[in-house]
């Protein structure tokens, strides 16, 4: 039988031997007194909600004449600079795995507070690691992008006898449905998906071959995981989002627009939403996607990008963000946290005079 020592042995003898045993008791106790709030602020395996109220990223959508600002993963929205920025004439993105041990580290730097990589410099992984790291983000989601309960609402609309216009209105509804962090990240991932797609020939990766490989992440179920018809179904609409993803609009009940922030100082967080009625329509902008997200990241003081580096200044960098590529960044992107703005183009719609240009999507990275 042995005895367990206790505190209170330390002073009656043997003190080498039972200090030794108190300071071994005790970091078992602060560790695991510790465990749980680690467990709650790590990014892979919680829910979106959850995360991305730590650990995200601003985003710039353009709707026709209406910006506006949202939030999506910061390891989607690092991985998806990078991934722009070097990986579009790269033959086989997605499909090749990146290295073990580096997607290790990398799961680690994302998964690690208080920067959850928004500092990352991408020297020294490649961008298979930067691909393989997001499936496994999205694949680690409890709950796809699309939520379980509108998995058949989705998959009921692609059979239906119906034009792909009516198709495309039927899914812009469902998509109003979705929790606003999943819409965010929906649209952004269609967008960077695309953007693939349009360089198919360096690539090899059609919308078919993107959507076998992120239908696990995006749409899917528990009960038809085994099944291989189920996923070639799911599969198809994957495809079709993509393919279809610039006449998609950003949904009425999007959490603010940028003349919310250009007219109060109070910043709501990113899981915050409006109930504004959806028939009422935006006030005039006030400023550029870019104006809006300085001013967000000055008053967060959560990711410190540095706006004010680089040769471009002032009214000549902001007209240079919006004219871009939608989304492709500039060569900055790989180094720590001088990624720039992010642009998602939705909707094609004929654009008024005085608004931002629409950004071409086949300009090259710089």
């Amino acid at each position: 039988m042995f005895a367990v020592s206790s505190p209170m042995d330390i002073s009656h003898g043997k003190e080498g031997e039972n200090s030794s045993t108190f300071r071994s008791w005790w970091r078992k106790v602060t560790n695991s007194s510790q465990q749980p709030s680690q467990q709650q602020t790590t990014v892979f395996g919680v829910p979106l909600t959850q995360s991305i109220q730590y650990a995200h990223a601003a985003i710039a959508y353009v709707d026709c004449d209406v910006q506006y600002v949202g939030f999506v993963p910061c390891i989607v929205a690092k991985c998806g600079s990078f991934l722009k920025d070097q990986g579009l004439y790269t033959e086989g993105i997605f499909r090749m795995s990146g290295s073990a041990r580096r997607i290790g580290e990398l799961q680690r730097i994302f998964d690690t507070p208080p920067e959850y990589g928004s500092q990352l410099d991408w020297t020294g992984f490649s961008v298979h690691d930067a691909a393989t790291i997001l499936r496994r983000f999205l694949n680690y989601l409890p709950e796809p992008v699309i939520v379980t309960k509108l998995y058949q609402e989705f998959r009921d609309v692609i059979d239906m006898p119906i034009s792909d216009e009516e198709k495309t209105m039927t899914y812009q509804g469902l998509l109003d449905q979705l929790p606003q962090d999943h819409q965010y990240l929906l649209l952004y991932l269609l967008d960077l998906l695309a953007l693939f797609v349009d360089h198919k020939s360096a690539t090899r990766m059609d919308a078919s071959n993107l959507a076998s490989i992120f239908t696990p992440g995006i749409l899917c179920s528990s009960e038809h995981t085994m099944n291989p018809a189920h996923y070639k179904k799911s599969q198809k609409v994957v495809q079709f989002l993509i393919e279809h993803h610039e006449h998609f609009g950003m949904p009425k009940k999007a959490w603010y627009v940028v003349d919310n922030l250009a007219s109060s100082s109070q910043q709501p967080s990113p899981s915050s939403q409006t109930d504004d009625n959806d028939s009422a329509s935006p006030p005039p902008r006030r400023g550029t996607p870019l104006d809006v997200y300085r001013r967000q990241q000055h008053e967060r003081n959560r990711l410190s990008f540095a706006s004010s580096t680089g040769s471009i200044g002032g009214e000549e960098r902001k007209a240079k963000a919006l004219s871009r590529s939608r989304t492709v960044p500039s060569k900055r992107a790989r180094f720590g946290s001088h990624d720039p703005l992010q642009i998602v183009q939705l909707s094609n719609a004929p654009r008024s005079e005085g608004t931002s240009p629409k950004i071409s999507k086949q300009t090259p990275p710089i």
